[in-house]
């Protein structure tokens, strides 16, 4: 009760702190202003001195230009701010917010246009997003699109904004700064906005996953020109260590002493269907782990998203089965397949073994939240029909060596979120615990022959 109000008066002191009109750099710039004042001027009073007039005419000029500056950035940061307020009053502030995600999809391009909005003389006008309710981003300038102009009353840029989540994000309001050039003030006045964009998961080259359709639906219409597909007694490779071992072909060992195995057929003239159940429940409760929350949850669907993808350039109908509900995308050209991964999260409501349709399911996705009794007595079961896929979510972070805590201990700051990542997981209460769940799935799942995705 007590840990739940005190992070609320900080959450509530952090908002008000957004919005006060004098910065951090006028509060150091001000202490160090009055200090040095005083101790020049009693400096200035020492009897017998011949420079006592001309020392308290400086110092008399000093305090008066550092004023006068102080004025003009005070002066120039209301203007523009009482004119941007009066607009606003009067006929209202345009505000256009546009999001579009980078080739490698690691950042998002935020374009920002206000109209109308005059920039204080020769200050700047800076911009913080709020976001999901009580998240706001750091305050940034926006690399400007328009024309550079004496006087502009338009705000056209964009912002690479780095997001570390696969998840959806909601912008509720544009916080704008208008500042001076010494970045001493700073008038804030925030916008409504209603914007929402996800980032999506990239697809990553893993392993081949070896699926056998297990249903066929039925279509209204039969396909005019049938694909050429390779079957059982058309086609075979050599065994690989994913293979199934039940698909050997043993005349032809006895005969060559080799190794293979056929390639099953897929079933046409109608599009054959992999069902693919990827469980994102979690036996532990990770709740306000940042570490299982974010990378390890951000791998997890990256290797969801990558198998999903393999499975359709083999040419596969596939049928994504999520284990949790997925709210309408407001983009009717977003990939719902995508959307629904990326809105995924680690749950405790569905269990492996109620989501599980043992007659339809063609592979199943693991992680290594998974209960290991379910997945063992699901394996036993159905292991030679359904290809069961564990993704150890421990290889998202490398483990550090001892130089590399040398390193971070005397020499250098944690410099990217990755490292900061790797050392709350190697003083996690819980990483014992996934770790040794983790080995006893791996050991279950190579025993079967299921794939294990390093």
């Amino acid at each position: 009760m007590i840990r739940s109000r005190l992070k609320k008066l900080l959450f509530l002191g952090k908002r008000i702190g957004f919005y006060l009109p004098f910065t951090l750099y006028f509060l150091l710039f001000a202490l160090a202003a009055f200090l040095g004042y005083r101790w020049l001027h009693r400096a200035s009073e020492i009897p017998d001195s011949s420079y006592k007039d001309i020392f308290k005419l400086l110092l008399s000029l000093a305090l008066f230009v550092g004023s006068f500056i102080l004025c003009l950035g005070m002066l120039s940061v209301s203007v523009a701010f009482v004119y941007f307020k009066l607009q606003q009053r009067r006929r209202g502030i345009l505000v256009r917010l546009t999001t579009t995600s980078t080739e490698d999809g690691s950042k998002q391009k935020v374009s920002i246009y206000i109209h109308p909005i005059l920039q204080p003389l020769l200050g700047y006008i800076r911009i913080r997003l709020n976001y999901d309710e009580t998240r706001y981003s750091k305050k940034f300038d926006l690399v400007k699109l328009g024309k550079g102009k004496i006087i502009n009353t338009a705000l056209d840029g964009v912002y690479s904004w780095d997001l570390p989540e696969i998840r959806e994000y909601r912008i509720e309001k544009v916080i704008v700064y208008f500042e001076d050039f010494f970045q001493f003030f700073s008038f804030a006045t925030p916008l409504l906005a209603n914007n929402s964009f996800y980032t999506p998961p990239k697809v990553q080259e893993i392993k081949s996953v070896h699926a056998f359709p297990r249903k066929t639906e039925e279509q209204t219409t039969r396909i005019e020109e049938l694909k050429k597909v390779e079957g059982e007694y058309i086609n075979y490779k050599n065994f690989e260590n994913s293979d199934d071992v039940r698909r050997i072909v043993w005349k032809i060992y006895a005969k060559n002493k080799e190794l293979v195995v056929r390639i099953p057929e897929v079933l046409d003239p109608y599009a054959s269907h992999i069902y693919f159940y990827p469980s994102f429940f979690s036996s532990f409760d990770v709740r306000g782990n940042e570490v299982i929350e974010v990378p390890f949850l951000n791998y997890y669907k990256t290797m969801c998203w990558s198998l999903y993808q393999q499975f359709e350039r083999k040419g596969f109908e596939v049928r994504y089965v999520s284990d949790q509900p997925i709210p309408q995308s407001a983009n009717s050209n977003d990939d719902r397949t995508k959307y629904a991964i990326t809105l995924s999260s680690w749950q405790t409501e569905t269990q492996l073994k109620s989501f599980f349709d043992p007659k339809d399911a063609a592979v199943v996705l693991l992680s290594s939240l998974s209960e290991v009794e379910q997945v063992k007595e699901l394996v036993d079961r159905y292991g030679h029909n359904v290809s069961f896929v564990f993704v150890p979510l421990t290889e998202s972070l490398n483990d550090l060596d001892f130089t590399h805590w040398l390193q971070w201990i005397f020499i250098q700051q944690e410099t990217d979120k990755t490292a900061t990542y790797r050392s709350s997981w190697n003083l996690s209460k819980l990483r014992f615990k996934i770790e040794q769940n983790e080995k006893e799935l791996k050991l279950l799942l190579k025993d079967h022959q299921q794939l294990v995705i390093n």
